[in-house]
């Protein structure tokens, strides 16, 4: 820590008193502090505390800015405080070295108020006690608003990781993750669960006839269909390139043939139209269809579906094969 060369300007006990931790505080108490307390003029980018440096003082902040730092690699600050706050006093009641790093964000005037004067005048009166209560408590506050903040904005991201951006369904990251415990759950219940693999018929042609961007406005108007037409306990997800899975809980293999067949007819009628609202040439999907047996792994249900949309497909494709 270096000081500026220049001498601080003379605190007074009215300065003193517009500091939220010394609120209510007695003059006589703000001038016994004056006398046992140091002052300091400090240069942008001193350290003040460290997780790896004991501390004993009790900054006061007059003027000037600090940062609050979690580490020295991140380029943004946790957060800053401006004059009228004071750093240092945990570590001070927890006899701990601190928790996190503070430096001055700029040329900042500070009130130095050693461990044991901040005991001393606890003793003459219970303002600073009080005062530090409602601080610790604000701090408290914020910093449990910051974690919830935190936590919605990560169980955003979360959320967005696992839906696939063009069709709006989700991906195949939701699909490992979800299928295994869906299909447990259906074998522990003892009840049925089908799984339809979806294949866009002929996609490489349509792809090579009208464009990539064509490909992409068919693709998402398969995934809107799908996502607008199962029932709301059914699951959609883009298992890659222009194939689909959809989960059926709770569904026997002839109830789901009678939505497989609806949703093909669906997806065969539904126009397609690009961003200028151009109207695309129609899409066909096939479709393979396997029931959930007991016992049966992962690996062994989707090998059964992509058997079916094999024959799906060698049957003529625009169809639902078992």
């Amino acid at each position: 820590m270096s000081s500026l060369n220049s001498r601080p300007r003379p605190v007074t006990t009215e300065q003193l008193a517009t500091q939220q931790i010394l609120r209510g505080e007695s003059e006589a108490n703000l001038l016994w502090l004056l006398k046992h307390a140091r002052q300091a003029l400090l240069s942008a980018g001193d350290v003040l505390l460290t997780p790896d440096r004991d501390n004993r003082t009790l900054y006061l902040i007059l003027g000037g800015r600090v940062q609050v730092r979690l580490d020295w690699q991140g380029h943004e600050a946790l957060t800053y405080l401006e004059a009228g706050h004071c750093v240092g006093e945990m570590s001070i009641i927890e006899r701990k070295r601190p928790s996190a790093i503070v430096v001055t964000d700029c040329d900042c005037q500070l009130l130095l108020i050693d461990e044991e004067v901040v005991w001393k005048l606890i003793e003459r009166s219970n303002c600073l006690a009080r005062n530090m209560l409602y601080t610790l408590s604000s701090r408290v506050r914020k910093d449990n608003l910051v974690i919830f903040e935190s936590r919605q904005q990560q169980a955003i991201s979360e959320q967005h990781s696992k839906i696939d951006a063009l069709t709006g369904l989700f991906n195949r990251r939701w699909l490992d993750d979800s299928l295994p415990r869906l299909a447990l759950h259906a074998q522990t219940q003892q009840a049925a669960m089908c799984v339809l693999m979806l294949d866009v018929d002929h996609f490489k042609r349509y792809n090579d006839n009208h464009g990539h961007h064509a490909g992409d406005c068919a693709l998402a108007c398969v995934g809107k269909t799908l996502g607008e037409n199962i029932r709301p306990y059914d699951y959609a997800a883009r298992y890659g390139g222009e194939e689909f899975i959809l989960i059926l809980p709770d569904t026997t293999a002839s109830a789901a043939r009678i939505i497989a067949e609806r949703l093909r007819e669906q997806l065969r009628n539904t126009a397609i139209v690009d961003q200028n609202g151009n109207e695309l040439p129609h899409v066909t999907v096939s479709m393979g269809l396997a029931e959930l047996k007991s016992h049966q792994t992962m690996t062994a249900l989707l090998e059964a579906a992509d058997a079916a949309l094999y024959r799906a497909k060698h049957a003529g494709r625009d169809c639902v094969a078992l």
